[in-house]
């Protein structure tokens, strides 16, 4: 289990138990005589193949112990009900409660379609719920309902548009307080990255931000849109120094951003971020080793030491918008280890090209074309270099290898990459012996649509190629990759109590049966935000 540089992994706590069932996506609020309310999904797996159970849940000890005070609505499968996925809760500021909920998402995920997104209200502090009302907003997994500055109410989804066939995430609102929606503005779409799972910041001076999912992840950061005008307008999509999916934020007093959500660019688990949101819009930082590995930086020199189990030391990158993208990625590094199997590599994803490093030479694939011997026991620079479809593998300036790059090659891993060398862009260690000592990486990329990306590292920095991550990134609790269990976490919610702690819930798999999970809780202190 990896425990990062700053865990709060040991504050970790049970919030509530389903036996036998998969619990998942819990929201909160408190209510203003103190009660706190969560609502989650009550599900037989996390995709649901039989029943949900929309389930309000009480604490009045500010988070510690729960009991369950209501149920919002059920779903059937069996009897032929539409799966219920996302749960959301919010107060609004005359004092009514409203849930909103997505349906099943092969259903509702184009504009084409019908929308599936239901809302059910109370007035009495949660204890019962109306029927469920049919919104017409489009899309899903919405945000929460909120209340614009300018009195609107508002609710973020994402949608696919048939123009580029990709998500938007658009803001629909409500000006006769909930009865009727119409789409009021698209917040982000460019029919490349995969925004979805917006989530919509109030900041001072009534300004709004909306932080975004990417959801092709495997490098590609969250991204981040503003408006200054309650909505109606929005600035160009912006990088942001982090990856992680269902973007959960707000605002705190000292004028500072605090987001949480499930860690998709290195280690497994959930992560929070706090900072100056738009002094860090447009920003990138590299990803890290996502579980366990043994790494050292000397005074010049990163030293990897391979060990047997899962991916070990591998640092990730934003990769090229496409195979027709120019592309240099360029490292100062040596190798020790059996001659004949790869101890180190450099993978570029939409390229599918992987460089694997061995003692005794350098190969992309199998075939004596395209595997070069080379002392690598020796410090070179290795370089892919690649531009119209001529792809370049060159030592120390040299050519040694050519490839063709069609236009539709589009090689890209899982989320979790694993064993695909070519399925992200990124370098580090492979195999399960060796030692592989880098002095310096670089990265250019020039696409034809998106901006152009450059990167540098030198081990002379003193730094870890994602020393971002490693001292501002926190790792609020741990998950781990098992064959029998796929991580599963990560779609949290927080306050800030009277106190000034700040009592955050999520969901996870950790430790439990296959297919199962249950709900955990974690207070922050203002000194786990320095």
């Amino acid at each position: 289990m990896y425990i990062h540089p700053r865990s709060l992994n040991h504050k970790i706590f049970d919030v509530w138990r389903s036996p036998g069932r998969f619990t998942k996506n819990p929201d909160i609020v408190r209510l203003p005589k103190g009660r706190l309310l969560l609502v989650y999904s009550d599900n037989d797996a996390h995709w649901s193949q039989e029943n949900q159970v929309l389930t309000i849940l009480a604490s009045d000890d500010d988070g510690r112990i729960w009991f369950k005070l209501s149920e919002v609505d059920r779903a059937d499968l069996r009897q032929g009900d539409e799966r219920l996925v996302t749960p959301r809760l919010s107060l609004l500021s005359d004092g009514r409660l409203v849930v909103l909920i997505d349906h099943d998402d092969n259903g509702h995920f184009h504009i084409q379609q019908k929308p599936g997104i239901w809302a059910y209200w109370s007035t009495d502090g949660g204890r019962t719920w109306s029927a469920h009302q049919d919104t017409g907003i489009p899309g899903f997994e919405p945000d929460r309902m909120m209340e614009l500055p300018d009195g609107r109410l508002a609710v973020a989804t994402h949608v696919m548009l048939p123009d580029g066939q990709e998500f938007a995430d658009v803001l629909s609102c409500s000006e006769d307080g909930g009865q009727s929606w119409y789409r009021a503005a698209t917040m982000a779409f460019d029919g490349y990255h995969r925004f979805c799972e917006g989530a919509i910041i109030h900041l001072k001076g009534g300004e709004l931000a909306c932080v975004m999912r990417e959801n092709h992840s495997r490098g590609i950061p969250c991204f981040v849109v503003f408006s200054s005008d309650s909505g109606n307008t929005w600035s160009p999509p912006q990088m942001l120094p982090f990856s992680i999916h269902r973007p959960y934020g707000k605002q705190l007093p000292d004028g500072r951003v605090l987001i949480t959500g499930r860690h998709m660019n290195g280690p497994i688990g959930t992560y929070a971020w706090v900072g100056d949101l738009k002094a860090e819009a447009g920003t990138y930082a590299p990803g890290g080793p996502r579980s366990e590995y043994h790494a050292e930086l000397s005074p010049d020199t990163l030293v990897i030491t391979n060990s047997p189990g899962m991916q070990g030391c591998r640092y990730s990158l934003l990769p090229p918008e496409s195979s027709r993208s120019h592309v240099v990625m360029d490292a100062v590094v040596k190798v020790e280890g059996p001659a004949g199997v790869p101890v180190a590599f450099m993978g570029i994803s939409k390229l599918g090209i992987a460089v694997q490093i061995a003692s005794n030479g350098i190969r992309t694939r199998s075939g004596v074309d395209f595997q070069k011997p080379v002392n690598m026991t020796q410090y070179h620079r290795l370089t892919i270099h690649h531009q119209g479809g001529w792809l370049q593998v060159q030592v120390d300036g040299e050519t040694v290898i050519h490839e063709c790059i069609y236009w539709d090659t589009d090689n890209q891993a899982d989320w979790f990459a694993r064993d695909n060398l070519a399925g992200m862009t990124w370098f580090g260690e492979t195999g399960d012996e060796g030692r592989s000592f880098w002095k310096s990486v670089r990265m250019d990329i020039k696409n034809r649509s998106l901006l152009p990306f450059s990167w540098n590292w030198e081990a002379l920095s003193g730094k870890l190629p994602d020393d971002y991550q490693r001292t501002r990134m926190i790792q609020l609790h741990v998950n781990v990759m098992k064959e029998t269990n796929w991580p599963d976490h990560g779609y949290s919610s927080w306050l800030t109590l009277p106190d000034g702690r700040i009592l955050l819930v999520d969901y996870t798999n950790l430790n439990d049966l296959p297919g199962k999970s249950h709900l955990v809780g974690l207070y922050l202190d203002s000194v786990d935000l320095v």
